[in-house]
């Protein structure tokens, strides 16, 4: 019998990380969660962050570096080991905190949170869980504070020639979404203002990225 598509990706993701050999980013943060982060900082001070599926920290110390309080979840744990070994990671590391969970189940109180990242994990959830992902994440979130999200566009491809029939594919034993920029206000304009929305282009990965704001209830 086949396994669920979830736990296929986690062996995945396990095994990229023991490889040393990931197909997304490790070290860098990206240029629009290092804009977030100076903007919390003029607007809030010290601002309280989470990073959803944080993999070895590049966003964490980003925002640790702006004086934040950064809380970074993932499901597996050699990435959360690696991200504690980072020496870019030392000079900040009262600022960071490192929580072993699965992003279907956060551990912390509703309204918690200044500002919320997921850069990667969405578009890895299936259309089918969005609103028990979305809801939860929501949940943690102060009214005003901001959802950062990068994710998959529908011009992202694995590789040269790629052509699909369809915005989801499973390639490599994970599922993977795709969206346009007409998306993001469908899916969460009922709890959110979009504030900005560009598309970054890395040779034949293409991606969103989406800074929205939630609404005041």
């Amino acid at each position: 019998m086949a396994r669920p598509i979830y736990e296929q990706q986690k062996s995945f993701f396990r095994r990229a990380y023991e490889a040393g050999e990931t197909p997304w980013p490790r070290v860098k943060p990206t240029p629009a969660v290092a804009r977030l982060a100076r903007r919390l900082k003029r607007e809030r001070g010290r601002a309280r962050v989470l990073d959803v599926g944080c993999g070895e920290g590049r966003h964490m110390i980003c925002f640790g570096k702006e004086g934040h309080q950064a809380v970074g979840v993932d499901y597996e744990p050699l990435a959360l080991r690696k991200a504690c070994a980072r020496i870019d990671a030392r000079a900040v590391h009262s600022h960071l905190r490192f929580i072993l969970a699965d992003a279907f189940r956060l551990p912390f109180r509703q309204a918690s949170f200044d500002a919320l990242v997921d850069s990667g994990v969405f578009h890895h959830v299936k259309k089918t869980d969005w609103s028990r992902y979305l809801n939860g994440l929501t949940a943690l979130l102060k009214a005003g504070g901001y959802l950062h999200l990068t994710a998959f566009s529908t011009r992202f491809k694995h590789y040269p020639g790629e052509r699909r029939t369809r915005n989801w594919i499973v390639h490599r034993n994970h599922y993977d979404h795709f969206f346009r920029k007409r998306d993001f206000a469908a899916i969460f304009g009922r709890c959110f203002d979009i504030l900005a929305i560009e598309e970054e282009k890395q040779s034949l990965h293409v991606f969103w990225h989406v800074l929205m704001q939630k609404q005041p209830r």
